[in-house]
């Protein structure tokens, strides 16, 4: 069976960062084993702006850090299409985080 899977935000720059204690075991063997894995456009908006407002530190500017945050770890960006967001609103509420 082939698995997508779309990446947090936070667990992203975990995993690209090599903060993988972080992350649940039994996660991050699913993130290894999935056929694709991505991040949503939006994970690069969250990730832009917590550098501009100092609240995460990165070794580059934001679109620089993208660049190895994506293309270089094999991590797709995911469109966000018109039927993606209304699909999104039906998702179980997990947590209070809309993005």
């Amino acid at each position: 069976m082939s698995e997508v899977i779309v990446l947090d935000t936070h667990i992203w720059l975990w995993f690209i960062n090599a903060n993988l204690d972080k992350i649940p075991s039994h996660w991050l063997t699913q993130i290894e084993a999935a056929s694709q894995v991505g991040v949503s456009p939006v994970s690069c908006y969250e990730v832009a702006l917590a550098h501009n407002r100092g609240r995460i530190e990165l070794p580059s500017t934001s679109q620089e850090w993208f660049q190895g945050g994506l293309t270089t770890a094999g991590i797709d960006l995911f469109p966000v299409t018109e039927v993606i967001a209304a699909r999104a609103v039906d998702l179980s509420p997990i947590h209070k985080d809309p993005c």
